[in-house]
């Protein structure tokens, strides 16, 4: 059926049947979501006759994570005003009121219930985005799927692709000879240029190839011979074909004139003789092209010579034909190799991704027949997809499978089981919004779906923009027959409610809902791109001026309000559009935000990190330290860096900085290595106050489009600094070492992917007009829209490279990038940027800027426009480059004659300012707190006990930084050793440096000819204390001499200790810590650690302590009263005490704790013993420590042992010293003590009910 001849219907949501697959196809502003969510009561209800589905069974799938949170919050809300009507309270939603007036009366009780047990479980909902739910598929039917359990899922998969590629590159292309070699490197010189060409390419599991090249290797070693033999040949050959050729009618232009002897065939000649005697490479390829035996190009009434009469130039044409062969075959290989490697080594690590979780998912559909597909069937009758237009092929393979193949067997089992609720397939988008090609979205797909439906719906009135605004757009995408290159993608006019007519903004000096303003072409010098940007530029920016004056004065208003700076947002494709109005509207004084989807590592701030970061890994590599020195983030001038080169006390000041910042890396983080050096240099001081204006662009000759990545404001530089170093931060824990995140920071440059994590922050919340990619505009709506640079054509010069397009359904890769390609890919971008323009259009409530340029070349024969290049050109019906102003306003004239569209010439005007009024600061001022607060529930720590954090009452924060949740940081005193405090704030774990504190390093008074690597020298801090309580959770320890080697290189590769040095002296190290006797009193033998088998013992032993109301002052009263030390200082803690000792193990019917310490007590046993120790464990609290300890194991035996008795069961608690222990000093490293009975007890009945049994008796 023709897709113009589809029959569309206009929805009622009310009247829909659910069973089947139906399409709703929504413009913009039409209600989408609310009709989801109405949808959704009905499902609830089992209106219609179905049967009621609970949350559980309606699958709801979007495409990002915010639009199923927004989506989740829309079907509460819709949930719980359904609620309220049913319960007898008046609402004005019309669909709800509806919905009750339909429900019988005897119903509506059951309807309540059904509605509050909705709200009960809607956090249960199935309601995800389209890899959650697979993700969820492939979890709860592991069985069915065949999945693997415990995958581990990751949202960024380019280390793997950047190992991958370049595993390929050296297992292919350094073995090639130097000719392929040559070639090669000339298409993709590195292996990054290969990954970026070929990323798109590894998801297209759909696409064909155009041909089918010879394989590579073949290929390349068939042409290395036939370079061989035409050398050899032409060195034989060359004079009887120049003879040849030169009696030839030749081409002059080719070949140069004959009564000259035709020069340019004699310089061809000369330079095959020049690489055929001392040539490596390849022969110069346009010397082949032109000599080539079937392309010789002669004149009119010439003969072209037999390959008998010409053999070398048949031999130059194979080997012609040959080479342009092999970049075809090399990307083929390529493709197929590193996708290979790709998978193999996720599946090695049993990692997915998104895509993983799609393509396993389709192929456990596939392979497991009906089985999978009825599983997911059943457990979701019906499920609607939102934003259907963004589905690529194999998620609707997915779907079908579900939905198509099952909806007849459904019937048939509705037949015999008439309570089975029918399958449902419900598609909504709009493909008219399809503009996430680039993510993987297939708007060929959603055509092919539509072409499988019949049952097809619009949502066919605009509740989002104003009735003139609407018309506006109707108007002008009406003026073209076929808008959106495609007759499955048509324009129905939409229509407006009768409060639209009220949603206008109101201003003295304008009246129109579209005002397009125009740029002509100079006659003189037409209009380049570069100029066109900025003149629309200047000419948006003076329009915001204008509005927001008129505003102050009351003279433009919404609703009655001045119009304000964030009611109005200017939307462009990148970020170099955004960067040149943020320039004028700055210049203006009017402040803007950047908002884009963009990942920051496409910034010129990740540009500089990669160059801080090598050389603040080599900090004794002057030429990486003077790379460094020369980015805009550390900001050297050339004569700073002279004088860094000729100044020896300056260079070794210098040198010195960088290696202490490098010291605090290995220390303490990246993180707060680049915050030490932001400090160091001044960096948030001269961002702030540093803008680039246009003098100092062209002053430093910075080309237009590279502006985007240098001209932005101090606040968003400092914010995408700050954001790379999180990203810095948080990846190196998953890491080994600074070459592995380098290498990782480097990928994302080339490959950046622009996930969640990695979009560029809003750097102000102020009021602000708000800059914002198209593509990040979608699904939302702004009071006024600018579209300043719609009309400006993007560089599209063919390049002969694999490109990716659709033909007759197909996705086709073609792999030489022909010409016919070029043009079908030409037109797919069209396509593209018209479905652009409508999304731009359709996004502001009152009042849309539309700016047209014709972008123009001067050429002999006159102006070349590019308009007919553009969406707006084709929308125009702008056919080609003969098109100047006139003919430009000619096509708007249709649209000239309505009276809410304004068309405007763009002339020379003044600056526009912004008044001084505008830029008044709010003042802030702290909420006053009215009421007492009582004590808040949370969960608390050991160390929050003894660090005096009681203050802090966002459990959530505490239990996952405080030094206790991290293993071994309370070693060696934590605070104060690695010199780490709390953000009092945010409450994050913060280097003291930033806040102006002592350096957390002391300079080494003593050095000594040859350095000792023993227990004594190894590192200290948190970093050493969790490396060595990680040692001894990783084997058992009867198995030491199995296990132990293993367990230290693991270890020490993630923690980052060099083997080649530890190995050795730490494997004698823990094996002396196993054999050392653990000092137990009336024990009948000697206990060592290794003699604990597995059985034996509980590793990391959680738990969480019920307390009520417990103060410092009750706890330091039980404490002393018992002769420990006190003095603790807390607020009063209610909720939950958490914690995790170290070993918790049996031996000889008695049940015992060991926690571990990497304190540095001194550099010989003597300091590990006795008093010492003593004076370690109360200067460092551990005695309230395995005090709690007790408390927990004394409940945990009372649960679960039967004849629990505190002295027959209780062995006690061993504080092992790890660096004093040593069988040969048997009593070093070994701490015990056994808690009285009473206390533990005492302290119990503390925590239970918040008096202690003491404090009763007294």
């Amino acid at each position: 059926m023709p897709q113009s001849a589809i029959a569309v219907k206009p929805l009622k949501p009310l009247a829909l049947s659910f069973s089947g697959t139906n399409l709703i196809e929504a413009s913009a502003g039409t209600g989408k979501t609310y009709t989801i969510s109405g949808l959704y009561l009905r499902l609830l209800l089992g209106h219609g006759g179905q049967a009621p589905l609970t949350c559980e069974q309606i699958l709801v799938v979007t495409f990002t994570n915010a639009a199923t949170e927004e989506l989740r919050d829309r079907i509460r809300k819709r949930i719980q005003l359904a609620f309220k009507r049913f319960i007898g309270v008046a609402t004005d939603d019309e669909f709800i009121e509806a919905l009750y007036q339909q429900t019988p009366e005897a119903e509506r009780e059951l309807a309540i219930k059904r509605f509050d047990l909705a709200l009960k479980t809607l956090d249960e909902a199935a309601i995800y985005t389209i890899h959650g739910f697979c993700q969820r598929v492939l979890a709860d039917m592991a069985f069915e799927s065949s999945l693997l359990f415990e995958s581990e899922f990751t949202l960024d998969d380019s280390e793997y692709l950047h190992h991958a590629v370049r595993d390929f590159w050296r297992e292919v292309c350094y073995q090639l000879p130097p000719s392929m070699a040559a070639l090669i490197s000339s298409k993709v010189a590195t292996p990054d240029e290969l990954a970026k060409k070929l990323r798109p390419l590894l998801g297209a599991t759909e696409a064909v190839q155009s041909f089918t090249p010879q394989e590579f290797t073949k290929l390349s070693q068939s042409l290395v011979e036939s370079i061989a033999r035409l050398k050899k040949r032409f060195a034989l050959e060359q004079d009887t074909t120049l003879e040849l050729l030169t009696a030839l009618p030749l081409n002059g232009a080719r070949f140069g004139k004959k009564a000259e002897g035709y020069p340019k065939l004699t310089q061809m000649f000369e330079q095959l003789a020049t690489w055929a005697q001392f040539g490596q490479g390849l022969p110069p390829m346009k010397v082949l092209e032109h000599l080539s035996l079937s392309t010789l190009k002669l004149n009119k009434g010439g003969e072209i010579p037999t390959v008998q009469q010409a053999p070398l130039l048949d031999h130059i044409e194979r080997v012609y034909e040959a080479i342009n062969q092999v970049m075809p075959a090399f990307f083929v290989k390529a493709q197929q190799g590193i996708k290979h490697r790709f998978i193999e080594q996720k599946r090695q690590r049993n990692l997915m991704t998104p895509d993983d979780l799609l393509l396993t998912l389709a192929d456990a559909i596939k392979s497991q027949g009906s089985v999978l597909s009825q599983a997911i069937a059943k457990r979701f009758p019906m499920a609607m997809i939102d934003e259907f237009q963004d589905t690529d092929p194999l998620q609707f393979d997915i779907f079908s499978a579900v939905y198509h193949q099952n909806q007849s067997q459904d019937a048939v089992a509705d037949s015999l089981i008439s309570a089975s609720p029918a399958l449902g397939l419900l598609m909504i988008g709009d493909p008219k919004q399809a503009i996430y090609a680039f993510r993987g979205a297939d708007i060929y797909t959603y055509i092919s779906a539509r072409k499988q439906t019949e049952a097809h719906f619009n949502l066919d009135t605009n509740y989002r923009s104003g009735k003139d605004l609407v018309s506006s757009v109707n108007a002008l995408f009406k003026l073209h027959h076929d808008p959106f290159i495609s007759d499955a993608i048509p324009f129905d006019e939409v229509a407006t409610p009768p409060q639209a007519a009220q949603k206008q903004l109101i201003n003295s000096n304008e009246s129109c809902s579209l005002g397009i303003r125009l740029l002509a072409e100079d006659p003189e010098a037409g209009l380049n791109k570069t100029n066109a940007r900025q003149l629309l530029s200047e000419d948006a920016a003076n329009e915001i001026a204008k509005l927001l004056n008129d505003a102050a004065n009351n003279q433009c208003l919404i609703k009655q309000k001045p119009l304000q700076a964030k009611d109005i947002a200017v939307l462009v494709r990148d970020r170099n559009e955004a960067a040149v109005i943020k320039e004028s509207l700055s210049s203006r004084g009017i402040g803007a935000v950047f908002l884009s989807r963009d990942s920051v590592f496409n910034t010129q701030e990740a540009s500089d990190i990669a160059l801080i970061l090598q050389a603040l890994a080599n900090p004794k590599d002057e030429r990486r330290i003077r790379a460094a020195l020369a980015c805009e983030l550390i900001g050297y001038s050339a004569e700073q860096i002279h004088q860094f080169n000729q100044n020896e006390n300056q260079r070794q000041t210098l040198l010195d900085q960088f290696m202490q910042w490098h010291d605090i890396w290995l220390s303490n983080g990246i993180m707060p290595a680049l915050l030490r050096m932001a400090s160091d240099t001044k960096l948030v001081q001269r961002l702030l106050s540093q803008r680039l204006t246009s003098t100092v662009q062209s002053s430093l000759n910075i080309d237009d489009d590279e502006v985007g990545n240098i001209n932005a404001s101090g606040e968003r530089r400092l914010t995408d600094f700050r954001h790379l170093a999180e990203l810095l931060q948080q990846k190196a824990t998953e890491l080994d070492g600074s070459s592995a995140l380098i290498n990782w920071f480097e990928q994302q440059l080339i490959d950046a992917n622009g996930q969640d994590e990695q979009q560029l922050r809003l750097e102000s919340e102020q009021n602000l007009v708000q800059i914002v990619t198209i593509h990040k505009s979608k699904g939302l709506e702004y009071p006024i829209c600018f579209v300043p640079f719609v009309s400006l054509v993007r560089g599209n010069n063919r390049t002969p490279e694999p490109l990716l397009y659709h033909q007759d359904d197909q996705l086709i890769w073609d792999l030489d990038g022909s010409k016919d390609g070029w043009e079908i890919q030409k037109r797919e971008a069209l396509a593209e940027d018209l479905r652009l323009l409508y999304v731009a259009l359709t996004r502001p409530v009152y009042r849309c800027y539309l700016g047209i340029a014709n972008q123009s070349r001067k050429l002999k024969a006159g102006i070349s426009s590019q308009l007919f290049q553009s969406a707006i050109g084709y929308l125009l019906g702008i056919t080609d480059k003969n098109c100047l102003i006139d003919d430009i306003k000619t096509q708007l004239s249709p649209l000239a004659a309505l009276d809410f569209i304004n068309i405007i010439d763009i002339e020379p005007q003044e600056v526009c300012s912004l008044a001084q009024s505008q830029e008044q600061e709010a003042e802030l001022a702290a909420k006053v707190l009215t009421r007492p607060q009582g004590i808040s529930w949370r969960v608390g720590s050991y160390s929050g006990l003894v660090k005096d954090r009681g203050l802090v009452t966002d459990a959530h924060k505490v239990e996952q930084h405080t030094p206790a949740a991290i293993p071994g940081a309370d070693d060696e005193d934590f605070n104060q050793e690695t010199n780490i405090e709390l953000n009092p704030q945010t409450k994050e774990l913060v280097p003291a440096f930033i806040h102006g504190a002592a350096e957390p390093f002391e300079e080494n008074t003593l050095l000594v000819d040859e350095v000792q690597y023993n227990r004594f020298t190894f590192e200290r801090g948190a970093n050493a204390g969790s490396f060595m309580h990680l040692v001894m959770e990783e084997f058992d320890f009867t198995k030491a001499d199995n296990e132990l080697e293993g367990a230290l290189l693991e270890s020490m590769k993630r923690y980052g200790f060099d083997e080649q040095i530890w190995l050795a002296p730490l494997t004698q190290w823990y094996q002396e810590i196993l054999a050392t006797p653990l000092q137990i009193p009336a024990s009948s033998s000697e206990l060592t650690l290794s003699k604990l088998g597995a059985k034996q013992v509980m590793v990391e032993m959680e738990f969480y302590l019920p307390l009520e109301a417990l103060s410092a002052d009750k706890l330091n009263q039980i404490l002393i009263r018992y002769g420990y030390p006190a003095g603790f200082s807390f607020d009063t803690l209610s909720g939950m005490l958490k914690g995790f000792i170290d070993l918790t193990f049996e031996y000889q019917g008695k049940y015992f704790i060991a926690d571990y310490k990497s304190n540095h007590l001194g550099d010989d046993y003597s300091h590990y013993v006795g008093d010492n120790l003593t004076a370690a464990i109360y200067d460092h609290h551990y005695h309230l420590q395995y005090i709690l300890y007790t408390v927990a194991l004394h409940r945990f035996l009372q649960l679960r042992h039967p004849n629990y008795d505190y002295q027959s069961h209780m062995g006690g608690s061993l504080y092992l010293f790890l660096r004093g222990m040593n069988p040969a000093h048997p009593n070093s490293g070994v701490y015990y003590d056994m808690p009285p009975q009473a206390l533990i007890e005492e302290l119990d009945q503390l925590f239970k009910s918040g008096q202690s049994v003491g404090a009763q008796a007294c």
